[in-house]
């Protein structure tokens, strides 16, 4: 199974939404792996949404089921890559959000691909491959 780096989209709508092709994909995954690998930005949109909401109950389950996953820094490598990554958008006149070239750098710097329902927010960056478990 390829290995992928969940995007913020894809582990909210896991842990809080009923989607079952989703749920399938990402307990078949699970059930293979053991864990999924989990970008520090994504624990940061995560973590700051609950908390904006108080919706401690959501917290508590979200807490529960990170402790239990592969969670990856941004490191000096992942910065530089999203870096690169940023320079080449601009370029072409492409734009991404700021923690989605986190991920895509984190994604890179650990030959991961993406697994994202948000396809077109990673779709000018070259050399990553992009999963989508809702499909």
């Amino acid at each position: 199974m390829k290995k992928v780096l969940i995007d913020t989209d894809i582990l909210s709508y896991y842990l809080f939404k009923e989607y079952s092709i989703l749920k399938q994909n990402f307990e078949n995954y699970l059930n293979s792996e053991g864990f999924v690998y989990i970008g520090r930005p994504t624990i940061f949109e995560v973590e700051s949404g609950l908390k904006a909401k108080n919706a401690s109950a959501q917290l508590t389950k979200f807490y529960g089921f990170i402790a239990h996953q592969q969670i990856l820094e941004i490191t000096a490598t992942s910065a530089q890559l999203s870096a690169d990554m940023y320079a080449h958008l601009h370029q072409i006149g492409k734009h991404s959000g700021v923690n989605d070239l986190y991920l895509a750098g984190i994604a890179q710097a650990n030959n991961l691909s993406i697994c994202t329902n948000n396809e077109k927010d990673y779709a000018h960056i070259s050399d990553l491959e992009i999963i989508n478990w809702m499909k």
